[in-house]
């Protein structure tokens, strides 16, 4: 693998086949390999103690947690097994919860206390906090969003609720203020008032499966396999189109995820995952490309957090990179 690098304020040159493009300011941080299957998720996690660690997960049934600060081949922590087929991780407010076919495993980080959480039927494609009441809603291939609070009494989470609209299976969830925003394979970006767990809003957003959904400002992000990214501006009660990008012009190259970041200079800037083995750059909100990164496997989710971001693939391996 030929990877060349530049030292601080170069950029990096991604080897192998057809490779070459360039990114500026971006560098390579780490190559964490365990996984062997493929990644779905990768998040950074502050643990209760303050260490910054990432939670990978995937096809392979385990969770890994690893420490960026420790020596090469020692940065894997933990690996928790869970027994199925790991569809969505989330970490909210002291808890762990893992989203697999027909349920969702809890762990309360303090104590370790683990819990099952029964309801839906199928994968769980997406789990999300609602901080302000407790609450974390889960959505999945069953097509329902669930929602469950905390119930202090029993020291377990409670399913408090089901929203149903969703003709295909929900793949994004993402909360804000007091509404819920739901990407499906059905093309649509469905709204739900949560005071009222009513949907008040459906858009028929894409004409393939909407593949992320991401906050950025006053806007909504989505991104789907038909290969375009849209900017939508909420309008209540109407979700209006503000922008359409096409990742390639004339090609339909589909994105399967993204995520957003903010480089050295503090630009905004999006991250695509897309679905030729690329990592491509966006800065916004103008949507000027800022490069591609080539991977010699497909890249199958992004995530990113204080000066960095991640990329996990279908080989199993999880990658991170610095802005710099």
């Amino acid at each position: 693998h030929n990877s060349r690098y530049r030292g601080r304020g170069g950029g990096y040159r991604s080897g192998g086949r057809g490779g070459g493009e360039w990114v500026e300011g971006v560098d390579k941080l780490a190559e964490l390999h365990g996984h062997k299957q493929l990644v779905r998720v990768v998040t950074l996690v502050t643990e209760p103690n303050g260490r910054q660690v990432i939670y990978s997960a995937g096809q392979d049934r385990s969770v890994r947690v690893w420490d960026l600060s420790l020596p090469r081949n020692q940065q894997c922590t933990n690996c928790v097994e869970i027994g199925d087929d790991v569809g969505a991780v989330l970490v909210a407010s002291g808890w762990l919860f893992v989203g697999i076919p027909g349920r969702l495993k809890c762990w309360n980080m303090s104590d370790n206390s683990q819990f099952d959480l029964q309801g839906h039927q199928g994968q769980v494609h997406s789990i999300v906090p609602y901080t302000e009441q407790g609450m974390i809603f889960s959505g999945g291939e069953d097509r329902a969003i669930l929602a469950w609070r905390f119930n202090g009494q029993s020291g377990a989470f409670e399913q408090v609720g089901a929203m149903q609209g969703h003709t295909g299976a929900i793949l994004q969830l993402q909360v804000v203020a007091n509404l819920l925003f739901s990407g499906s394979m059905d093309g649509t970006i469905r709204v739900w008032d949560l005071n009222s767990a009513q949907c008040v809003h459906t858009c028929m957003a894409h004409n393939m499966p909407v593949m992320g959904i991401l906050v950025w400002e006053n806007h909504l992000l989505s991104c789907s396999l038909d290969g375009t990214v849209k900017v939508w501006t909420w309008n209540a009660p109407n979700l209006d189109l503000t922008y359409t990008h096409n990742m390639v012009q004339n090609e339909q190259i589909g994105v399967l995820g993204m995520c957003g970041s903010l480089n050295a200079q503090n630009v905004p800037v999006l991250v695509a995952a897309c679905n030729d083995n690329s990592i491509r750059f966006f800065e916004l909100p103008s949507f000027n490309s800022l490069g591609t990164l080539k991977q010699r496997k497909d890249v199958r989710c992004v995530n990113s957090g204080p000066g960095m971001f991640f990329a996990g693939h279908s080989d199993g391996t999880v990658r991170a990179w610095k802005w710099v």
